[in-house]
């Protein structure tokens, strides 16, 4: 009797044992693009690149993580490794000029050949000069691009009317489509507005758009506005 007791405490103890064992495994931890995203400092090398629009679209790895990423165009050579800052994650990204949907993508201000980090502040949108665009006639309803500059409180959160030349565009970045617009007039410096919309804007045409004004506009990456017309369609 007392060696059928001590085999069964012998056998409970092992059972004990083995289950504390498993208990001490280490999970392994899944590393996700977003939190790759909101880190500081990146170390990668280039996979694939892809050129379209204005911006290059690269797959990297970085610590045995594979992802794209997509920055301002520049010369990148495969098989080399760069380095990067805090970019901002984006998910379902739809590439129309390489008609290409990214389950997820970082968007980056750039990348650097060298590892120290070049300090940079916010890279904020201001003309410099004058526009170069002749007086645009104002459009029915609408205000000029110097009113929304010299009071752009007044028109927060508000839609607004401008009729102005479209000096520069950008389409497919981020989802949308930005463009530049000038109307010949000047508010506080400013003559250049940014206006997004899922609308094509053609370098040169004189449009109406009607948009949703928007104040200190962060998209990460570096890049914010403190004016900004958002989703805007086009009247004319």
């Amino acid at each position: 009797m007392k060696y059928f007791t001590l085999l069964f405490l012998i056998t409970i103890g092992l059972l004990t044992g083995c289950k504390d064992t498993e208990k001490a495994k280490p999970t392994e931890e899944k590393v996700s693009v977003e939190s790759i995203a909101s880190s500081n400092a990146h170390e990668v090398v280039v996979l694939e690149k892809i050129a379209a629009g204005g911006y290059i679209y690269l797959k990297v790895s970085e610590n045995n993580k594979e992802y794209w990423m997509a920055i301002p165009g520049r010369p990148i050579e495969i098989g080399a490794t760069y380095y990067y800052d805090q970019g901002m994650e984006m998910g379902k990204f739809e590439s129309k000029s390489l008609k290409r949907t990214f389950e997820n993508i970082v968007f980056a201000q750039g990348v650097r050949d060298n590892k120290d980090a070049v300090k940079t502040a916010t890279k904020k949108i201001i003309n410099k000069g004058n526009s170069k665009v002749v007086n645009v006639d104002k459009a029915a309803n609408g205000i000029r691009i110097a009113e929304l500059f010299e009071n752009p409180e007044a028109y927060q959160n508000k839609q607004v009317i401008i009729k102005a030349k479209v000096v520069k565009v950008n389409n497919g970045i981020m989802g949308v489509n930005f463009m530049h617009l000038q109307d010949g007039t000047k508010g506080n410096g400013q003559f250049d507005i940014t206006v997004t919309s899922n609308d094509r804007f053609r370098v040169g045409s004189v449009v109406t758009i009607k948009g949703t004004v928007v104040l200190n506009k962060d998209f990460g990456a570096g890049y914010s506005y403190d004016v900004l017309v958002e989703k805007a369609v086009i009247l004319q």
